[in-house]
C-alpha cells in the first residue's frame, strides 16, 4: 500500500512517487503537470540518533517559483513529517498559486471499505472529543473543517485510517488555523485523502515565502488502538513543549479566580505548603487586569491595583520559596472596544464590518455565560477586534509585552486564551488575487510570537487555551499544553466521555476536578487524565474567601492518591467499554506501560447503572502473573495475564455512582 510502503521507506522515496503526495494548482495548471519539468535538487539537511531531515526542491524555471519540502524521517517511529514553502525568486509577482494541499495522496487499499476514525473538537458541549467513525464506500466521501479558524473547534486535527487485514495510517494537520481535510473513494480500490488549508488563492509577491500545514503520518499494523497508541507516544518522544530543555508533564493545578484579592492568594499559597498538598502550579485566571468585567477588558491591561497593590511578585516569591509555580492568564488576540490598545493601535488590528461578522464571542447560544448570564449578554460589544500577530511590528510590541510582564511578575507559565473566532477577520482582510495570505501570516506569526517567548524565557511552560481546547494539534502541541481542555467542565459524565474521547488522540490535557472533599472520588476520578485543576471556592461564584471551610487534610489524600497514578495516564489507552453519554453505564478504561510491565483500570460507575458486577478483559499483557492492588481497599491479589486477557478483571460496585482503580504489575 502506497504511504504505507512511503512511511517504512527512505526519505526520498516520498518524492519519487508519481505523484508525490501533495499537491498545488498554479496559474491553472495542476502540480502533477508542472513539477516533473521543473528543476529539481535533494539537499540532505542532517541526520540524527532520532531523525533523517531532507529537502527536496523544485524550481519553475519561468517565474522562479521555488517549492520546497521539508521531510523528517523519524528513525523510532514509522512515522514522516513534512510541510511545503513557496517562495517567490522572480522579480515580478506570481501566478496565482491556488489549492495548496500538503497532503494529497493516494492509497490502494486492500479489499473492503476502508473506515476513518475522527473526534468532534470542543465547542463547550457534552459531545466535546466524541468519537465519530465513517465506513467509506465505492462513492464514499468525508470532508471536514476545523471551524472559525482555530484548530480543534469542530474537529479534531487527527485521523486515523484503517484498512482491512489490519493495518492503516494515522495523519495529523499541524496548522493552527483553518485546515480542511478530505477522504473519498476513486476508482474502485483507489482511495484518497487530501488536507491543506481551507483556502489559498494567491500570488506571491518577489522575494516572498509562505509555508503549509504540517503533515504527520505514522502506519501501523495489527489492531486498530496501535495507531493510537503509537500516534500518543510520538506526542510524547517528539511533540510536546520543553522547559530548560526537559520535556513538559502536565501539572497538578489549583485554579484560582483573577478577582481574588492577593491576601487571599498569599493565605491559600500558604495553608497549600502547610498541609502538604502535592501541588505543582498555582494558577490564576481572568479578572486581574482592566477595568469593569473580564470579558469587556482585554486591551487594558493594568494590574487592578485594588485587587493587587503591589502585583504579581510577592506572590511568585512566596511560591518559588516553596517550590511552586505561578500561572497567569492573558487573552492578547482579542482586543476590546475602548480600550487603550484598541484606541492607541488600530493599525494592528484586523475588523469585520458589523454588518458581516458571522461570529461574536459571548453572542452564541454556544457560549455558556449567555446561557446563565443575562447582565453579561447585555454588556457584550460586537466591536472586538484581532491583534494583528501577521504583523512584524505589532508581533515585536506584543511579544515585548509579554515577554516583561514574565519578567515582572516571576511567571512560570503564561496562559494563553483565544475568545474569538479569528477566520472572518483573516477572510475580511485578503484581496481578491491573496487569498489566503492574512491567515498564514497570522499563523506564521503565533509561531514565531510563542517561540521567542521560550527563546528570552527557557524555563516558560504555556498552556494554550483557546475557548477552552480549539487549539489542539501537532504544532500547538510542541510548544503548549492544553490545561483546561473544554469550557465544558462542570457535568461529571460529561467530563468521562471527553476523557473517553481525546486520550485516543492526545496524551497530554487536564480538566477540572471541582473541590477535593470527602466526597469528590467519584468526581475526581471522572476528571482524572495526565493533569488535574482543582479548586478551594466553588464555581461560579467564587466567593466568599473562607479558607475554614477548605478541606485540607481531605485534599491532600485525594491529591496524593492521584499523584500515585499519574504516571499511567501518559502510558498506552486501551477503552474497555463502548463510548456511552447514558446515565445508567459504566466506562471502563485502562492504561498500560508496557516497558514497565505495568498499567492501571479506571471504573466509573455511573448513578443510574443498576449493574453491580462486570469483567472487562484486559489488553497488551503477556504470559506470566500479575499482582493487582485495589486503591480503595489496598488489598492484593495474583492472577494469571491469561484470565485477565480473556475472562477479564471483574470488579464489583454496589454505590451509585461509584468507582474503582486498580494497579496491575508483571511478576517476574
Amino acid at each position: 500500500m502506497f504511504l504505507l510502503a512511503l512511511c517504512l521507506a527512505a526519505a526520498t522515496a516520498l518524492l519519487q512517487a508519481a505523484p508525490p503526495p501533495f499537491s498545488f494548482v498554479y496559474d491553472g495548471k495542476p502540480s502533477a503537470d508542472l513539477v516533473s519539468h521543473w528543476r529539481s535538487r535533494t539537499i540532505g539537511q542532517g541526520s540524527d540518533a532520532v531523525a533523517e531531515r531532507t529537502h527536496f526542491i523544485y524550481e519553475d524555471p519561468a517565474t522562479k517559483l521555488e517549492v520546497r519540502v521539508e521531510v523528517t524521517r523519524y528513525k523510532d517511529f514509522p512515522a514522516l513529517e513534512w510541510l511545503l514553502r513557496f517562495r517567490n525568486g522572480g522579480a515580478r509577482d506570481t501566478p496565482i498559486l491556488q489549492d495548496v494541499l500538503a497532503l494529497d495522496a493516494r492509497f490502494t487499499a486492500p479489499s473492503g471499505d476502508p473506515i476513518i476514525h475522527y473526534a468532534r473538537g470542543a465547542v463547550c458541549s457534552r459531545d466535546d472529543f466524541m468519537p465519530l467513525r465513517r465506513a467509506l464506500n465505492k462513492t464514499g466521501k468525508l470532508e471536514l473543517r476545523a471551524g472559525g479558524g482555530r484548530s480543534s473547534s469542530d474537529y479534531l486535527p487527527f485521523f486515523n485510517v484503517e484498512f482491512k487485514r489490519g493495518e492503516g495510517v494515522v495523519l495529523g494537520v499541524g496548522w493552527t488555523g483553518e485546515w480542511a481535510a478530505g477522504f473519498s473513494r476513486e476508482r474502485g480500490p483507489e482511495f484518497r485523502a487530501t488536507a491543506g488549508m481551507a483556502l489559498t488563492h494567491l500570488r506571491l509577491h518577489p522575494g516572498e515565502e509562505i509555508r503549509t500545514p504540517r503533515i504527520l503520518m505514522i502506519s501501523w499494523n495489527g489492531d486498530r488502538m496501535n495507531g493510537h497508541n503509537l500516534l500518543r507516544r510520538f506526542i510524547m518522544a517528539h511533540a510536546r513543549p520543553r522547559a530548560n530543555g526537559v520535556p513538559l508533564d502536565m501539572p497538578v493545578a489549583n485554579g484560582n479566580w483573577g478577582a481574588t484579592p492577593a491576601a487571599v492568594h498569599l493565605e491559600s499559597i500558604g495553608k497549600i505548603v502547610e498541609h502538604h498538598l502535592p501541588v505543582d502550579v498555582y494558577w490564576i485566571d481572568a479578572e486581574w487586569f482592566g477595568q469593569g468585567p473580564w470579558h469587556l477588558s482585554p486591551g487594558n491591561w493594568a494590574v487592578k491595583r485594588d485587587v493587587y497593590p503591589q502585583g504579581f511578585k510577592p506572590i511568585s516569591d512566596r511560591l518559588h520559596a516553596a517550590g511552586l509555580k505561578l500561572l497567569l492568564w492573558f487573552e492578547p488576540e482579542r482586543v476590546c472596544e475602548g480600550t487603550p490598545w484598541y484606541r492607541e493601535h488600530p493599525q494592528w488590528l484586523l475588523e469585520v464590518p458589523k454588518a458581516r461578522r458571522v461570529y461574536n464571542w459571548g453572542t452564541s447560544q454556544a457560549d455558556p455565560m449567555w446561557v446563565v448570564n443575562e447582565s453579561y449578554r447585555n454588556q457584550i460589544r460586537e466591536n472586538d477586534r484581532l491583534f494583528n500577530l501577521g504583523d512584524p511590528a505589532a508581533r515585536r510590541f506584543l511579544t515585548d509585552f509579554v515577554s516583561a510582564r514574565i519578567a515582572e511578575f516571576g511567571l512560570d507559565w503564561y496562559r494563553h486564551d483565544a475568545n474569538i473566532a479569528p477566520l472572518e477577520f483573516w477572510r475580511a482582510a485578503d484581496a481578491p488575487d491573496r487569498q489566503g495570505i492574512t491567515e498564514i501570516r497570522w499563523v506564521e506569526g503565533l509561531y514565531e510570537f510563542w517561540d521567542e517567548l521560550l527563546r528570552r524565557h527557557p524555563g516558560l511552560a504555556i498552556d494554550n487555551c483557546a475557548s477552552g481546547g480549539r487549539r489542539i494539534d501537532i504544532e500547538t502541541l510542541r510548544r503548549s499544553l492544553p490545561l483546561w481542555r473544554t469550557d465544558y467542565p462542570g457535568e461529571i459524565t460529561a467530563k468521562q466521555c471527553h476523557t473517553y474521547g481525546l486520550n485516543l488522540w492526545v496524551p497530554l490535557s487536564s480538566t477540572s476536578a471541582g473541590i477535593p472533599n470527602a466526597g469528590a472520588t467519584y468526581d475526581i476520578r471522572s476528571s482524572m487524565s495526565s493533569g488535574l485543576v482543582f479548586e478551594f471556592f466553588g464555581q461560579p461564584s467564587r466567593k466568599p474567601y473562607d479558607l475554614t471551610l477548605v478541606p485540607w487534610e481531605e485534599a491532600r489524600k485525594k491529591l496524593e492518591e492521584y499523584k500515585q497514578i499519574k504516571k499511567y495516564f501518559t502510558g498506552d489507552y486501551y477503552p474497555l467499554t463502548d463510548y456511552t453519554q447514558a446515565e445508567d453505564a459504566w466506562m471502563v478504561y485502562q492504561l498500560d506501560l508496557p516497558e514497565q510491565g505495568e498499567g492501571l483500570v479506571v471504573a466509573l460507575k455511573r448513578p443510574a447503572s443498576r449493574l453491580v458486577r462486570g469483567a472487562f478483559p484486559l489488553r497488551a499483557l503477556s504470559a506470566g502473573r500479575y499482582e493487582l492492588m485495589d486503591l480503595d481497599s489496598g488489598k492484593r491479589s495474583a492472577i494469571d495475564g491469561a484470565q485477565l486477557s480473556t475472562i477479564g478483571l471483574e470488579l464489583s460496585l454496589e454505590a451509585r455512582p461509584a468507582s474503582a482503580v486498580v494497579v496491575y504489575r508483571k511478576l517476574h
